[in-house]
């Protein structure tokens, strides 16, 4: 995946390379040119100078630190040297007035020849102090574009952090959206040229909802349709049975009876896993926890005594809790249902509710078959079974518990017991402040 960030990073960082580096070399040798011209007019003045200070009669004197770097030579008429002045360089007579590359004495010089109605004077200079002069001269116009382009780099760098936070700001948008959020995303702070892209989400998500509505209304009516012809079936059943069957008719009916109930309870999950998916939206109330867990175990004890299944409330803390209590209860009662559902004959199963930390947490612990570690990583997934083929069952209670949890932010963990005897089951409850009312449940 690539980094919008890095990849215009990259793109400024190349480009004010090559600018800063294009900058610098033009603006090395221009100041370089410049300050040589400047020096050309500063042998032109110093010629100048020196033939008035010479008919004056005074002799022309060279400051202390031009001493070795120039040569002022005053000729007469008759082009005999009447005066110098500098290192004692032979550089011959130009007879060209004006500026000459000359070499003398090893090195290069610069020249510059005047005259006036009785004199030529000539001033010449080392070739290596002007370029010492304009390399120095050039450096120090160059440096400040080079400390310039990473202040430039980090300028600019600042500024793509601001314009991209924008969309920094967009994606936690959408990672923090549920998988039934509904609402559009907000083009606010949205850059223009990103704005196309965020519409074109709206769009999917609209679709995306009208589809999902679209599947729940299939799956509610599906389910309602079914439901009457299935109570009618069983109906027809009971009292077929209620008849003198014979010991094979009997034992058809009851495999009847058992596939109808099946398929009821079948029926009555997709009808849960609709409204789970629906997240219809009812108000927090304070319950008691422990009155809470009795509730909902009372309606799994017939079963467990059924199936010869030891069911237990282990005592925990009792605490208040401020939550949807029809969400919880679908949890915790998917949890027992599984529990239950699951557990051999002889086998046991045991809830216990208690403060752990800042969580409340119910805890199911059974002593059935366990997980399959392949199984693991689609336990929560819609019509997923890990549990032996001949349990009847649906793969929809975790998908439901699940959808619920996260709805309220619960936390959900379900793993084999550490001592490999069965599964332990957990919700989570973050712990919030609450009233001093408590609502006692009460079972019905």
């Amino acid at each position: 995946m690539t980094s919008l960030r890095k990849t215009v990073m990259t793109y400024v960082t190349g480009l004010l390379i090559v600018v800063g580096v294009a900058a610098s070399v033009m603006s090395y040798y221009f100041v370089k040119y410049e300050v040589n011209s400047f020096q050309d007019n500063a042998l032109h003045e110093v010629a100048l100078t020196a033939g008035m200070v010479f008919r004056h009669d005074i002799e022309p004197r060279i400051d202390a630190e031009l001493e070795d770097q120039l040569v002022i030579q005053i000729w007469d008429q008759s082009k005999q040297l009447i005066h110098r002045s500098g290192p004692s360089v032979d550089i011959l007579f130009q007879s060209e007035l004006g500026y000459a590359d000359v070499t003398a004495g090893g090195e290069r010089w610069r020249v510059f020849r005047s005259r006036d109605a009785t004199h030529a004077i000539q001033v010449a200079q080392r070739w290596s102090a002007r370029e010492e002069v304009a390399a120095y001269a050039a450096a120090g116009a160059a440096v400040p574009l080079v400390v310039a382009i990473p202040i430039a780099w980090l300028m600019i760098w600042w500024a793509v952090k601001r314009v991209l936070s924008g969309l920094g700001t967009l994606s936690a948008d959408i990672g923090q959206r549920s998988a039934d959020a509904k609402d559009a995303l907000s083009l606010t702070g949205v850059p223009v040229e990103v704005a196309p892209l965020v519409t074109a989400m709206n769009s999917l998500i609209e679709r995306h909802q009208t589809a999902l509505e679209t599947q729940r209304r299939f799956v509610s009516d599906a389910a309602h349709e079914l439901r009457t012809p299935l109570a009618a079936l069983q109906i027809q059943i009971d009292n077929l049975r209620a008849r003198e069957l014979s010991e094979p008719e009997r034992e058809i009916a009851q495999d009847l009876l058992d596939g109808i109930r099946r398929a009821s309870y079948s029926v009555n999950q997709l009808m849960t896993m609709v409204r789970a998916d629906a997240g219809i939206e009812s108000e927090t109330e304070v319950v008691d926890a422990e009155a809470f867990v009795r509730l909902v175990v009372s309606g799994f004890v017939s079963i467990a005594e059924a199936k010869g299944v030891s069911l237990a409330i282990v005592p925990g803390t009792r605490d208040e809790l401020n939550v949807r209590a029809a969400d919880l209860r679908l949890i915790v009662s998917n949890l027992l249902d599984n529990a239950v559902r699951y557990t051999r004959a002889g086998g046991a199963v045991s809830i216990k509710a208690e403060r752990r930390g800042t969580d409340f947490v119910i805890e199911v612990i059974d002593s059935g078959c366990g997980i399959p570690e392949s199984a693991v990583p689609y336990l929560y997934d819609r019509f997923f079974r890990a549990a032996p083929m001949d349990i009847d069952g649906t793969g929809l209670g975790l998908a439901i518990a699940r959808t619920a949890a996260d709805r309220n932010g619960f936390g959900l963990d379900i793993a084999n017991r550490d001592d490999a005897q069965g599964v332990r089951a957990a919700v989570s409850i973050p712990l919030g402040e609450v009233s001093n009312e408590v609502r006692q449940f009460e079972a019905a």
